[in-house]
């Protein structure tokens, strides 16, 4: 139950949005701060705060609100914003590039909500305009024409952007097993997998074969279930929701007939790849829908001794992949290979629906002897392991 002074403060902080929205700083102002005083919480009643004082032209006290702000929410990105504007506007330009930056690297590759878009927008014209001294030396030394679409390249290039501050770095972060000393990469090039050519060569007949199992409005069920397979994905936010969608051919190391019938081709297909395509403990063979303007969360997979593979069969326009700091498009008949334990998320901002085919494979740098130990264990621990997006 709700205490009465509590909602008092609710009262108090919807006044004073309401005072903010026709422009009367006074009043928002009293009755915001009257809010905070009855222990209304979080960062955006600071926020507020702040901007009334930007109406009654209270410089001083629109910093010490949007400092608290960001004592108590320091990734928040309406926060990082309205503090990046008003040290903009105060000519203190290191910290509001610092604030910007931080805010940008918050929001991610994916267009932001609504009522940020502008403030985005203003924030990437300033880190344009007025570019780190050290960072614009960097990129001068390695411009993009310096740097070519190799692995390599793409690595050093990821670096740079670490180095100045654009992106963050990624580990490895499995909710379920990790082994030492992998890798720590996003993804891995096609060229690096003998098998990817002819399995890419492969892609008209898997697609046609996928054509027609979309005519059957039961065939693809939530790729989250409602009861959940493991206990750390019972809570998605996608749980039991059909937006993001599934059709196995092989499920958790069990062959589903009736489905390898409807797509034998597709069956064949990685059936080719041998043992490097059935990591323990249990492989998954699947077709992974997403809808018109879903998208997928960012989460971590289980275990880092394997990779997930995805063939991108019908891709429409404005979808988007993201592991860790590196953004890629899918491509119809492309493969992307990428360690699902990093931190990852997917989008569908089309009117269309997208496919990829998803299995996984064994990490290339695990020997036989490293594989035949991790698959005792993992039979020991028992359970299944779940690929992604």
């Amino acid at each position: 139950m709700i205490s009465t002074e509590r909602k008092h403060a609710q009262a108090l902080a919807a006044e004073g949005m309401v005072a903010l929205a026709r422009g009367d700083g006074l009043a928002a102002r009293k009755a915001l701060e009257g809010a905070i005083a009855l222990g209304w919480p979080g960062a955006p009643v600071w926020v507020a705060v702040a901007s009334a004082c930007r109406l009654l032209g209270d410089s001083a006290s629109r910093r010490i609100a949007l400092e608290r702000a960001l004592e108590l929410a320091p990734t928040h990105a309406a926060t990082l914003l309205a503090a990046g504007e008003f040290y903009e506007e105060t000519s203190v330009p290191d910290r509001a590039r610092t604030l910007y930056a931080s805010a940008l690297r918050v929001l991610g590759p994916r267009p932001p909500p609504a009522g940020l878009a502008t403030q985005a927008d203003r924030a990437r014209a300033f880190l344009t305009a007025n570019p780190d001294p050290l960072e614009q030396r960097i990129k001068t030394a390695f411009a993009p024409s310096q740097l070519g679409p190799s692995a390599e390249d793409r690595l050093f290039s990821l670096s740079l952007d670490i180095l100045c501050g654009q992106t963050l770095p990624a580990y490895q972060q499995p909710t379920r097993y990790l082994y030492p000393g992998l890798p720590q990469r996003q993804f891995y090039e096609r060229h690096e997998f003998g098998w990817a050519a002819s399995l890419e060569a492969r892609t008209h007949e898997i697609t046609s074969e996928l054509k027609v199992l979309r005519t059957g409005d039961d065939r693809f069920a939530p790729y989250v279930e409602a009861q959940g397979r493991e206990a750390g994905i019972k809570a998605h936010a996608l749980r039991g929701n059909p937006d993001w969608s599934a059709f196995y051919v092989v499920k958790q190391g069990q062959r589903v007939e009736e489905n390898i019938a409807r797509c034998p081709a597709t069956f064949a297909a990685i059936e080719a790849l041998g043992e490097d395509a059935r990591p323990a403990p249990a492989h998954s063979v699947l077709f992974s829908r997403l809808a018109p303007g879903a998208a997928i969360p960012p989460h971590h997979g289980q275990l880092n001794t394997r990779l997930i593979c995805h063939l991108p069969l019908i891709i429409p326009e404005r979808c988007g992949f993201r592991v860790g700091n590196d953004v890629r498009e899918w491509r119809q008949g492309e493969l992307l290979v990428f360690d699902d334990t990093i931190e990852h998320e997917a989008w569908n901002a089309s009117s269309e629906e997208r496919f990829v085919l998803i299995f996984e494979i064994w990490r290339p740098e695990l020997s036989l002897r490293q594989r035949q130990l991790v698959t005792q264990l993992l039979a020991m621990i028992g359970g299944s392991s779940t690929p992604d997006a």
